[in-house]
């Protein structure tokens, strides 16, 4: 190669072409059809030979988890329509719910203020019946002590009384009709 002849050279090489390609065209033959087709068709059965089984599993697998997603998809979108429709239902029945809550609410209410007013009347009553019996047994141990201490100050006021009206006879009389009645009884 001469000095020009490498500088022509470079620069086909730099822009690209080449010096055989600038002065000669080439003609497509039947080996430049045959080689890539006979390439292909070998790729090609390499291709479904060995991986037509894991490619035909890929998208069998692929087909079934996007079934399986949809049909997910189709059960959350009902159940999401069916969840929906209750909340609905419940807003519109709202009112009526709150309605029956304050009713037995009240009736509960009503319920216990009777309640507690029957317990309060028993309670009144029994309270009552005892302040009666302690009363009674306090009147009456109030008579015993009044009955008791009027006898103590009869007593009290009868001896003198009676020591000063007795006579020796009347004395020995007593002891007889003691002694008398007791023999009786014997």
């Amino acid at each position: 190669m001469s000095v020009p002849s490498r500088a022509k050279w470079r620069a086909s090489w730099w822009d690209g072409r080449s010096e055989v390609v600038e002065h000669a065209a080439h003609h497509a033959g039947i080996a430049d059809l045959l080689f890539p087709a006979i390439n292909f068709a070998i790729f090609a059965y390499v291709i479904v030979r060995f991986l037509a089984a894991p490619i035909r599993e890929f998208f069998r697998d692929r087909t079934d988890r996007l079934r399986e997603e949809l049909e997910a998809g189709a059960r959350a979108r009902e159940e999401a329509d069916r969840l929906r429709a209750q909340i609905e239902h419940d807003l519109a029945e709202l009112p009526g719910e709150q309605a029956r809550l304050k009713a037995d609410l009240l009736a509960t209410a009503e319920k216990a203020r009777a309640t507690l007013l029957a317990q309060g009347r028993e309670a009144a009553e029994r309270i009552r019946a005892d302040a009666l019996l302690v009363a009674d047994q306090e009147a009456q141990a109030a008579r015993r002590a009044v009955r008791a201490e009027v006898v103590e100050e009869a007593i009290r006021q009868a001896i003198p009384l009676v020591q000063a009206a007795l006579i020796p006879d009347d004395q020995a009389r007593f002891v007889r009709e003691f002694v008398e009645s007791v023999g009786h009884a014997q």
